[in-house]
């Protein structure tokens, strides 16, 4: 994931002392994306960037991509561990210290700063779907994924694909009125059919989905699995939770029971 921003985000540029960089952390959440604003100090002999820190990002542990350089007052390397300075990895300082970050990760300022802010509105826009903020047009859902292939975070598409089938689930498209449970339920079929008919394609996913003891490690591996499994999550506990809605019984008796078939297949009623 990191890669391929910093590819984008033209990782081939050639960064001079005394440059203003962005030094890119981005996170599969995008929640936890991080970032350093440094100068240029020294260019290594492998290629990476010795800069002295301005700005960051805080919460983020840079120890496991960064490392410390002792220098005095006048930037000078005084051959003291940095280590032994550096006792908190989520806190940068440019008292005493520089650090050396890996090439691939450092961008223009500008670039960098509108990547990060373009990926942060994106995910702003699917975290207002997940707490039902009751003005959210499908037509808003669909600008994000065309936003999200701007910020190269293409990975969230499959979800706003679930997040637009949810949407249209409870409210009418034409006019933004929220349907009553019942109304809703031959629209929460075709919502769980996509469900299904996605878990059922994609074995892996399947597995890491159902799982009753996730595999973050393994999930946060991939942007697209990371927010498929949170976007079928809620639409899922959404559909359940439909069904103890007051009213609900005035809905097709057919339907209904397909849409508790469904939830059934998905684990969700026993």
């Amino acid at each position: 994931m990191s890669t391929a921003w910093a590819v984008n985000n033209m990782m081939s540029h050639q960064f001079k002392v005394g440059d203003t960089v962005l030094v890119g952390f981005p996170a599969t959440n995008i929640k936890d994306d991080a970032y350093i604003i440094g100068v240029v100090q020294k260019i290594t002999p492998k290629g990476n960037y010795q800069i002295t820190v301005r700005d960051f990002v805080e919460g983020h542990d840079y120890g496991l991509s960064c490392v410390p350089i002792a220098v005095d007052s006048a930037g000078n390397e005084t051959g003291q561990s940095g280590w032994e300075m550096w006792d908190n990895t989520k806190q940068l300082t440019s008292n005493g210290l520089q650090y050396i970050v890996p090439a691939d990760k450092v961008v223009k300022l500008a670039k960098g700063q509108m990547n990060f802010i373009d990926r942060y509105n994106v995910y702003i826009t699917y975290s207002r779907w997940k707490s039902n903020v009751p003005v959210m047009s499908i037509d808003r859902l669909e600008s994000a994924e065309a936003e999200a292939r701007y910020a190269n975070i293409s990975g969230m598409i499959p979800a706003f694909e679930i997040a637009k089938l949810d949407r249209a689930s409870y409210f009418d498209s034409s006019n933004g009125r929220p349907y009553w449970p019942y109304e809703s339920v031959p629209h929460l079929i075709k919502l769980m059919d996509h469900v299904i008919a996605l878990l059922d394609s994609r074995p892996e996913l399947n597995e890491l989905w159902r799982a009753k003891k996730r595999d973050w490690a393994k999930i946060n591996q991939s942007m697209e699995t990371y927010f498929l499994i949170d976007a079928i999550d809620k639409a899922v506990d959404d559909a359940y939770f439909l069904l103890n809605e007051e009213g609900i019984e005035k809905a097709d008796s057919k339907a209904l029971k397909r849409l508790k078939e469904q939830l059934k297949y998905l684990g969700k009623i026993q």
